[in-house]
């Protein structure tokens, strides 16, 4: 059966070019159908009869307001959000479509995420990836408390544009100065030490990050294709970055594209289909 994958944009996050990422997946798996789609909420509420608009809104605003995590060493539990919380989300879906300062259950998004699609739409031969600017993250029972995430995989699989930013661990010279920063009232680092630590890792509106993108799509790919996402190489696309300098090498710097081990997966996927 020939594979298939939906991209959804996202369309708020500077630098993020989705065509690209499709053109690069389509490399990769000539045989496989990829194809792009605009942002998944709006395109899936247009779809809708303008009866059933609001009902679906209204649900989305809901669940996702519930989806917030408050406390960093506490899983979500089932609460009412506050109304604040609600028109906050509300906005932030038919309208402006940030997600500032705001960090979500990356499963509970991704259960609610699932359910917008059809069971046509999803399968094992077809994945949904969705990029997001929301900061997603995960309960780790090993230390008891949320780690943020660049991807949740599965169906569909979340590509968060923000957490491939902010969840590998910037240098530490990064978090001293920005805490002497805020200390000055200052919300952002210098141009200096930006430019300084270029190198070391993605800032906001860095024009690397598509490039970066285009693996995160890859490891949600070999999840849904062979149950593996990750590689220990780290010269590997796919290998799971917890530093930002480590991100950089395997997307930007590595040896190859993909290790000879995940190549010859690809290769005998492609032979099969």
């Amino acid at each position: 059966m020939r594979f298939r994958c939906d991209l959804y944009d996202d369309p708020f996050t500077p630098n993020f070019h989705l065509s690209e990422v499709v053109s690069y997946l389509q490399t990769k798996l000539p045989n496989s159908q990829f194809t792009q789609h605009g942002e998944l909420v709006r395109e899936k509420l247009a779809a809708l009869p303008e009866s059933e608009r609001e009902i679906l809104l209204q649900r989305l605003t809901v669940r996702f307001a519930k989806a917030r995590v408050h406390d960093p060493y506490q899983p979500v539990t089932e609460r009412e959000p506050l109304y604040g919380e609600i028109t906050y989300e509300r906005r932030r879906l038919i309208l402006r479509g940030e997600a500032k300062g705001v960090i979500y259950d990356g499963f509970m998004a991704q259960e609610l995420l699932a359910s917008l699609f059809g069971s046509e739409e999803i399968s094992r031969w077809r994945l949904p990836i969705i990029f997001t600017n929301q900061l997603l993250a995960t309960f780790d029972e090993s230390d008891h408390r949320y780690h943020l995430r660049t991807v949740i995989l599965g169906y569909p699989a979340i590509v968060s544009t923000t957490g491939l930013i902010e969840a590998p661990a910037k240098p530490r010279e990064f978090y001293i100065a920005r805490e002497q920063f805020r200390a000055m009232g200052l919300d952002a680092i210098s141009p200096l030490l930006a430019s300084e630590l270029k190198e070391r890792c993605l800032l906001p509106n860095d024009e690397r990050l598509t490039e970066v993108a285009k693996g995160y799509a890859l490891q949600a790919i070999f999840y849904a294709l062979f149950g593996e996402a990750f590689c220990d190489c780290k010269d590997c696309r796919l290998y799971n970055a917890h530093w930002q300098e480590e991100m950089l090498n395997a997307q930007l710097n590595g040896s190859y594209d993909l290790c000879p081990r995940h190549e010859t997966m690809l290769k005998s996927f492609r032979g099969q289909v």
